[in-house]
């Protein structure tokens, strides 16, 4: 029976319901956008965001990320000549000349190098562009960019074209944001650097809200091809809380993305779900039904909701959950799951104190 394999619990009311809902935030110019609180990867405000398009040089979040993975950044890249027949966006650099490998990772981020891109993925990939791209989607598959497709490792899109979704590039500026390599690089205003050949470099960032126009932007990445239009991805900062907007197809992208990011700074509280240690609040019949008598979790959680949203903990107890995991909490916003959270046992009832039903309990939770 299905009530056999999934009990859910409703623990704890965080939130109570407002009855005059908040004002959403006005349509943005771009034809798709996504606004994403940074942790828990919650989606605050949307516009078509599974909607494959041509995405241009953000393109480039991917083809830093797998270099800073894959290869030690002070390793010499060897420029080629194929290197500098990329059309577009160039670091003019000369073939035989050679770079440290993150001089290269500036230029691609802050001056979206085409040149630099193919000669990053030439170099990683071992020699074979092809496989450097193979490597990108590998680790979109990995972290969930289930609508995204990459076939170059710049984002042009005349021979060969990349397509995502705003929600995918969310993803992965993400899952990006969490190296603290990428944060420094993608954030940086100006970088300075030179060739082995004695070449120096100045390099400015394209970004305007990492220049400066936006004072809370700590990162970001801009992109433009005919087809594909403009492109744009940028994480802000503001009193503990980090966001992420992605506009694709964009008008007004520059205006676009502060008005989402005022939106979610000023509409939206991160408040706290859990803290580490034991679950005080777990009342004693739901300790009984999971046959432990202290429950506890290791993260501290938080989540964004709007002083209207009703936000709920669900105690899950599952018989697919890890043998040191008991159970999970669940966390619902407005009834949509948010984020989850394992849940561990501190101390096991002995079976004397076990009723019947309290025996097959625990029994489900184990297997």
């Amino acid at each position: 029976m299905k009530w056999l394999k999934r009990i859910m619990l409703a623990v704890v009311l965080l939130g109570l319901v407002n009855p005059l809902r908040v004002e959403a935030v006005k349509d943005i110019s771009s034809d798709c956008g996504i606004l994403m609180e940074q942790t828990t990867g919650r989606v605050l405000y949307e516009k078509c965001v599974d909607e494959q398009m041509y995405v241009a040089s953000i393109t480039k979040i991917m083809t830093a990320l797998i270099a800073i993975e894959h290869a030690s950044l002070d390793e010499l890249v060897e420029i080629l000549e194929e290197d500098l027949h990329q059309v577009g966006s160039s670091l003019y650099m000369v073939a035989g000349d050679e770079m440290v490998l993150i001089d290269l990772l500036y230029g691609l981020m802050l001056r979206s190098g085409n040149d630099a891109a193919w000669a990053i993925a030439r170099h990683v990939g071992e020699g074979d562009v092809s496989v450097f791209v193979e490597m990108m989607n590998e680790k979109a598959a990995e972290i969930g960019m289930e609508n995204t497709w990459f076939q170059n490792p710049s984002g042009l899109d005349e021979t060969t074209y990349n397509l995502s979704t705003a929600y995918d590039m969310a993803l992965v500026q993400q899952y990006a944001m969490n190296n603290p390599i990428y944060r420094e690089i993608s954030g940086t205003a100006v970088h300075r650097s030179s060739s082995v050949g004695g070449r120096s470099f100045v390099w400015s960032n394209k970004h305007r809200l990492v220049r400066g126009r936006y004072e809370y932007t700590i990162s970001g990445k801009t992109g433009y091809t005919e087809d594909a239009r403009r492109t744009l991805v940028t994480s802000a900062y503001r009193d503990g809380v980090e966001l992420i907007v992605v506009t694709l197809r964009g008008g007004d992208d520059w205006n676009d993305h502060v008005t989402l990011f005022e939106y979610g700074f000023d509409r939206f509280d991160l408040r706290q779900v859990t803290e580490v240690g034991q679950l005080d609040f777990i009342e004693v019949e739901i300790r009984e039904m999971t046959g432990f008598d202290r429950l506890f979790v290791r993260e501290e959680r938080h989540v964004m909701v709007r002083e209207d949203e009703e936000v709920k903990i669900h105690l899950v107890m599952d018989r697919n959950v890890p043998s040191e995991v008991v159970a999970r909490l669940e966390i619902i916003v407005d009834g949509e799951f948010v984020d989850g959270i394992s849940v561990y046992a501190m101390e096991e009832f002995t079976s004397d104190d076990m009723t019947w039903l309290q025996r097959v309990m625990s029994w489900l939770v184990r297997h």
